[in-house]
């Protein structure tokens, strides 16, 4: 027999339940991703977000709303670009 080729194989086996594993989990997450916050009210963010980009400017109210309101990088730049205009 060829025990390179069973161990090839074996570990090909391992690597497939592996990715098939991250890539539930990766589901999940985008599932938990899509949900709002449950106790954000989007007119106090708004006030937030405003008074915050009044005093602070852009990149540190995008830094401010990703670390205290735990918003993704690319909702708090679209906050921050519609509240600029």
């Amino acid at each position: 027999m060829n025990w390179g080729l069973i161990t090839s194989l074996i570990l090909n086996v391992v690597f497939l339940i592996i990715l098939f594993g991250q890539s539930k989990k990766i589901n999940i997450l985008r599932e938990e991703n899509q949900k709002p916050l449950p106790n954000e009210n989007n007119d106090e963010l708004i006030a937030v977000a405003s008074a915050k980009l009044k005093t602070l400017g852009d990149v540190k109210t995008i830094k401010y709303l990703r670390g205290e309101k735990g918003m993704s990088m690319v909702d708090a730049k679209r906050l921050v670009d519609t509240l600029k205009k």
